[in-house]
């Protein structure tokens, strides 16, 4: 069972004042939300924040999408039939509240290891978690469910997958840790370095994902709802921030940062210590801070070094 204890329109009755609403579209439909998620969302009867008229055309468009909340400024044209719209001041405040409230089906039992998995007896397996054939966990691996890890995947020593991440925000005047309900999803023959870090997603049924043959190096971080492509390859102590997008094949450099919602397209290379801020195209190869086409900079760096 997920969603609210009570229903989205008494939640809104009691605490709405707070966050500046000035308008409730066709609230008739507000009994129909069951989750928060994202506005490209895929799952039935989603409340979504829309920052930014961009966004809320495309909530608009999205026919998963039940109830959108907006500031003002973002909340311009009509809504779609079959869409509630919660303009609000502090849109993204009420949005993470409405988050925060949400219940979500237990986790606890025990979890299914195939025959043929190897599970070091140091390793903690906790809640819903699928390990199947010929996956190997090694020693003090910790992974907490929701969580699916598919055959033939090597995890190598204190690996964490499925805690929660960094989500922090202030919701009435208080900074507060937004909580993760999603989980964890690695294809076959992925290959986890020891001491890397994954984290679920934040939002409700959907999945932080790394895809098949990918290599996670020593000490990555993978941020919620991160989705890492086939056979993709991350070096070393390199950030892939939140709602990332890792293309197939692609190539990530040692202690690389890149930031959230960026995609990074197939077969591109992002060298060591790049700090990604926009989207790299399929192909492409940049490095620096910020990160530009590599040979670019190549260029400018021996254009000015000593003879």
């Amino acid at each position: 069972m997920s969603g609210w204890q009570v229903e989205l329109s008494e939640i809104l009755h009691r605490s709405g004042n707070d966050f500046g609403i000035t308008s409730i579209h066709h609230p008739e439909l507000l009994a129909e939300a069951r989750q928060t998620g994202f506005v490209w969302t895929r799952r039935d009867g989603v409340v979504c924040q829309a920052a930014n008229h961009q966004y809320f055309t495309r909530a608009c468009d999205n026919d998963k999408v039940r109830v959108i909340i907006a500031p003002p400024h973002a909340a311009r044209g009509a809504v779609p039939e079959g869409k509630a719209l919660i303009v609000c001041q502090r849109a993204e405040e009420l949005y993470l509240h409405l988050h925060t409230l949400q219940r979500t089906e237990s986790t606890a039992g025990a979890p299914d290891i195939d025959a043929t998995a190897h599970v070091d007896p140091s390793a903690v397996l906790r809640g819903d978690v699928d390990i199947g054939p010929g996956v190997h966990i090694g020693p003090h691996v910790t992974v907490c469910g929701p969580a699916r890890i598919a055959r033939d995947t090597r995890i190598e020593a204190g690996v964490v997958i499925g805690c929660e991440g960094l989500y922090a925000k202030e919701i009435f005047g208080r900074r507060q840790h937004i909580p993760h309900f999603g989980g964890v999803d690695i294809g076959p023959r992925v290959y986890i370095h020891a001491n890397a870090v994954i984290v679920r997603s934040a939002i409700l049924g959907e999945a932080t994902r790394i895809d098949a043959d990918a290599h996670i190096g020593v000490a990555a971080n993978i941020g919620h709802g991160a989705v890492i492509g086939e056979a993709a390859v991350l070096s070393s102590h390199c950030v892939i921030a939140g709602r990332a997008r890792i293309g197939a094949h692609a190539w990530i450099g040692a202690s690389a940062t890149i930031s959230n919602a960026i995609s990074v397209g197939a077969g591109a290379r992002v060298r060591l210590g790049a700090v990604v801020v926009r989207d790299v195209p399929a192909g492409a190869d940049v490095s620096g801070n910020f990160a530009e086409d590599h040979a670019r900079n190549m260029r400018r760096f021996l254009k000015g070094a000593p003879s």
